[in-house]
């Protein structure tokens, strides 16, 4: 018999010790997304686990089911970061736009990020912080507390080489009143974490701490059933499309190529199902076939991925890393950020096409869909990196990791104790 609470496994015998893991990100729910498996899984291994971002991501992390620290700017509304990244992003100079975000990942935005962290440590306590891998304020106050940090490489890692960051985070660390540090890949000195395979990942990250790990999906509270998706025809391919969570909000930039999306698929032979922005009006792109439905609520897109043949995609990191780990061939359309990249990262490892924003249009799309759909090569090289992203090791093995740092960091610091 039991007093009505649910029966929980006994943890295993040689289980470490609970630690206290702070998670860090920039603004942005697709940014929070990238911490949320490895966070969910240390909560189910027993650890304690918070997140510290900007306020605006407070509510987001409640639907993540994990606690909340006020902590950073918002870039959009942060004047350095405004000045440095929205002309170059309003005017589409990728080149210059990279260098804003490169200044606004290791300039003032930082520091305050570090400042705030580390008034929330002064309580809280953590044994480590699990940071995103363009949230520097995060490693800096790790720095500051003499505890381990590791890096989960998000859409625009690749730009933070140790040649751009070594010079520029002694800088912030003597603002801190840190000493330098002598190793040029100081940020990633612990653990760079990467959610999909060798492959998909290319050169681009520094390969002294990086580890490649199973992405497993994330769960949010607000995550609900779709009825409608087993009622889809069966005699039809489904085409997925989305543009993410933050261009939505920037309809100057992305509208032009929703549109050319919304026209390819209405002249498709498929079902599609076209995420336009969370309490968009649908009116606003017009009357659409029968075959389309524009979705204007928040869905769980990992599960539209799996009933997914093809996923038309903006490139945001969080929709690739998704799109790679399901197998589902990829239409890519890059407007800005790191979508570029991850776009030519598709295009290069075979798993899908990509047509830049500014080419977009009904005819380009629909051609390249065309292909998609119709040349069996991408659904097996999707197929295959699918199986090589399922071959890396799971996130519960991560958690694992996470607990050898910072118990190797105890046992060090005992060590100095007893000298």
């Amino acid at each position: 018999m039991t007093d009505g609470r649910p029966l929980r496994a006994a943890p295993p015998l040689d289980r470490r010790p609970a630690v206290r893991i702070l998670f860090t990100a920039h603004a942005g729910k697709s940014h929070l997304r990238l911490l949320i498996p490895l966070a969910q899984a240390a909560v189910r291994a027993g650890h304690t686990v918070a997140v510290a971002d900007d306020e605006s991501m407070r509510a987001e992390s409640v639907r993540y089911g994990l606690d909340f620290f006020p902590a950073g700017r918002d870039w959009a509304t942060d004047p350095f970061c405004v000045e440095a990244m929205a002309l170059p992003l309003f005017q589409g100079d990728q080149e210059a736009y990279e260098d804003g975000l490169v200044d606004c990942v290791l300039g003032p935005p930082a520091l305050a990020a570090a400042r705030d962290i580390l008034d929330i440590a002064a309580d809280w306590q953590p044994d480590l912080i699990v940071r995103e891998g363009e949230e520097m304020g995060g490693y800096l106050a790790a720095e500051a507390l003499g505890i381990p940090h590791v890096a989960v490489a998000g859409g625009s890692t690749h730009l933070l080489t140790p040649a751009v960051t070594h010079e520029r985070l002694n800088s912030l660390r003597a603002e801190l009143g840190l000493p330098a540090d002598p190793l040029d890949h100081t940020a990633y000195k612990h653990l760079l974490v990467s959610w999909v395979s060798a492959r998909c990942t290319g050169d681009d990250l520094d390969p002294r701490t990086l580890r490649h790990y199973r992405q497993a999906i994330p769960y949010r509270s607000d995550d609900a059933a779709l009825e409608w998706l087993a009622e889809l025809p069966e005699d039809k391919p489904v085409v997925y499309a989305s543009i993410g969570t933050m261009a939505p909000s920037m309809p100057w930039k992305s509208d032009e190529v929703l549109h050319a999306v919304i026209a390819a698929v209405s002249a498709a032979d498929c079902t599609a199902l076209v995420s336009i922005g969370v309490g968009r009006d649908r009116a606003d792109f017009g009357p659409v076939p029968d075959h389309v439905r524009l979705i204007t609520e928040w869905v769980p897109q990992d599960v539209l991925l799996e009933a997914a043949d093809v996923f038309v995609t903006h490139g945001g990191h969080s929709s690739i890393r998704e799109g790679l780990r399901s197998g589902t061939p990829m239409l890519v359309t890059p407007m800005y950020d790191d979508q570029p990249h991850s776009a030519d990262r598709v295009a290069e490892i075979g798993s899908g096409l990509s047509v830049p924003g500014y080419w977009a249009t009904g005819e380009s799309v629909a051609e390249a869909l065309d292909r998609l759909l119709t040349e069996p090569a991408f659904r097996r090289r999707a197929a295959a990196v699918r199986r090589e992203i399922l071959a890396c090791p799971p996130v519960e093995q991560l958690v694992t990791d996470l607990e050898e740092l910072v118990a190797a960091r105890a046992a060090q610091e005992e060590t100095c104790v007893s000298w």
